[in-house]
């Protein structure tokens, strides 16, 4: 009782706070709105002589209540009842657990003995899985533990349908099958009925096993098998269409593909066509079915995600760059497809997923970044069996790592952000596995690998400019190690001092960029790759080269060392404080001081 009336007094504390606000807020407004009326030049209404009308709200509002003074509020605990209702969980889930263990120990044991035969133990089955649904129906106001018993009930009809045909034999298919089927019909109903997420996975579950747990020979035929595989996803799809529920379309996923795979093989051709016809409603489902469902709950959705930058994924994003995969990959084991023909169809299928992301402007936001990297997923995927024997695929996987950078900038997406710098790190891996393993191409600079290179150096420089700010340096220093591996190996063959020379004019480059731009970190850069050149210079250089070309080397470079001194003061474009400093610490002023 006590607490009723501390809540009712804070309730009315309340109030009267938000009405004093409210007096405070129009107060502010009038004031707001003769300050504008004096700056424009207007007179006063209040300066007149005629007593100005305040506004019809200010002249109903009544006096503000005085605030009374508010008591403080008790930290929120965490409610008793959130800590039994976890008990109450793992209660349930371990009860369900142990009970079905303890029935198949039971027949087991009962079998061994000899006490009870065959047909008892499939109809005690059955009584058990009635009692566990007839208990829980009469427990309906108990949530949590009906919802477990009527699971356990659905999972006791499958495992005694199965274990009567498949280990008892006192229950011929005929009749297995179409019980299998009702408690597969069952569950999807309970799921409806109840709006319960949990039903419907195990009606998936248990129809899309069904023939697993029923094997038949006839059933495992790969036109029969695909067709029932195919009716079971069509209910999870109707379900979904109706409810949302993502772990529904994960596992009508998962393992509808699992099963679809079992039944893809080499088949007259008149099978061939129908299968595949399969396949591709399979892969439109899964492809148009939760992006559509996200379309239609557009309204909550756009309330959802208002405050976020990326969605959270309720939609089944996660399936969509696998689905096509599978789609081409099944299809190609299907048709024998050669390695040319499933790279190229893959990267058909890329284009045309990339195009639409872009161009589809009905398409949900979340969804369009996941068709964009399905999308290109697919062409790198096409590309790689295609040209799998080419070391010159680098260049278009580069490209495709540009694109990502640019995509996860344009949807401000750190999953896409991610798997962009995922991609951009194998794929260094395997520039810089071959510039170390293997010899430079004939004739120098004038080969397809020389341009290969260039163009995935150039698509890593250009990706920097969608990266954020923090994340570029990495991207900056690890650049700058792999172009100078790549000048030693491109200029491997005129010999170690084309290699030096090269590595210190780039270094000379980086100082001139450094003292334009004034940017501390860029000389820094350029005085390690000095430093590194001067190494090369003095400990291979000297060794190896010739005494001419060891002569040049060295003149050459004290040439440019001296050119660089001399013209350093013009070339560092200084702010005006450092400029300042500098000017007052030269040594001509300091002698001009003191004569």
């Amino acid at each position: 009782m006590e607490d009723k009336d501390e809540l009712r007094r804070r309730l009315e504390n309340l109030e009267a706070a938000v009405a004093a606000l409210q007096r405070s807020l129009e107060i502010l407004q009038t004031a707001i709105f003769r300050e504008d009326l004096s700056s424009a030049g207007i007179p006063d209404p209040s300066t007149q002589s005629t007593p100005p009308q305040e506004p019809a709200a200010i002249k109903a509002q009544r006096p503000a209540p005085e605030l009374p003074s508010l008591a403080p509020l008790r930290p929120v605990t965490p409610s008793p009842a959130d800590g039994l209702q976890n008990w109450e969980l793992w209660l349930n889930r371990l009860g369900i657990g142990l009970l079905l263990l303890g029935m198949g120990f039971l027949f087991r044991y009962g079998v061994e003995l000899g006490w009870i035969t065959d047909a008892v133990l499939v109809a005690m089955g059955f009584v058990i899985g009635t009692a566990l649904m007839g208990l829980s129906w009469r427990l309906q106001r108990r949530a949590i533990f009906s919802q477990f018993l009527q699971g356990g009930g659905l999972a006791t009809y499958y495992l005694t349908i199965f274990a009567a045909y498949q280990f008892l034999s006192v229950m011929p298919w005929g009749v297995a099958f179409p019980l299998m089927v009702l408690v597969t019909l069952g569950a999807f109903f309970m799921a409806l009925r109840q709006n319960r997420a949990i039903f419907a996975v195990i009606g998936v579950l248990g129809g899309l096993g069904t023939p697993l747990l029923l094997y038949n020979p006839e059933m495992s035929r790969p036109l029969a098998l695909a067709s029932y595989t195919f009716l079971i996803l069509l209910g999870s799809w109707a379900i979904y269409a109706v409810k949302g529920w993502r772990s529904l379309l994960l596992s009508a996923f998962w393992l509808g593909w699992v099963m679809l795979r079992l039944s893809m093989t080499p088949q007259p051709v008149d099978q061939v066509g129908v299968l595949q016809g399969i396949l591709a409603l399979t892969w439109l489902g899964f492809t148009v079915l939760p992006p559509w469902y996200q379309w239609r709950d557009r309204d909550s959705a756009a309330e959802r995600y208002r405050s976020q930058k990326t969605s959270p994924q309720p939609y089944g994003q996660t399936i969509g760059p696998f689905n096509p995969v599978i789609a081409l990959s099944l299809s190609a084991a299907l048709w024998e497809w050669s390695a040319t023909i499933t790279g190229g169809v893959s990267i058909l299928f890329g284009v045309l997923y990339l195009g639409t992301s872009l161009l589809w402007r009905r398409l949900p936001q979340p969804w369009r970044w996941v068709y964009s990297l399905t999308g290109l997923v697919l062409i790198a995927f096409g590309i790689v069996v295609r040209y799998s024997s080419n070391r010159f695929i680098l260049a278009p996987l580069a490209i495709e790592g540009l694109i990502l950078h640019y995509l996860s900038q344009r949807y401000s997406s750190r999953p896409l952000q991610v798997i962009a710098h995922l991609w951009w790190g194998l794929l260094s891996l395997s520039f810089v596995g071959q510039l170390l393993f293997t010899s430079a191409d004939r004739p120098p600079l004038l080969n397809l690998a020389f341009v290969t290179h260039l163009v995935v150096l150039g698509a890593a420089a250009v990706s920097t400019r969608f990266l954020p700010p923090p994340t570029r340096p990495l991207y900056w220093i690890l650049g700058y190690g792999v172009t100078m591996i790549w000048i030693q190996h491109e200029l491997a063959p005129f010999g170690t001092g084309a290699a030096t020379l090269v590595w210190g004019l780039f270094g000379v480059g980086l100082l001139i960029d450094g003292l334009q731009r004034d940017s501390a970190a860029v000389r820094t850069v350029a005085l390690i790759t000095l430093i590194i050149t001067l190494g090369r210079l003095f400990f291979v250089d000297l060794i190896q080269l010739a005494p001419l070309w060891r002569v040049l080397l060295f003149m050459g470079f004290g040439l440019i060392f001296l050119l660089l001194s001399y013209f350093l003061r013009a070339l560092w474009r200084r702010s005006p404080g450092e400029s300042s400093r500098i000017s007052e610490e030269s040594p001509s002023n300091k002698s001009e001081e003191n004569p």
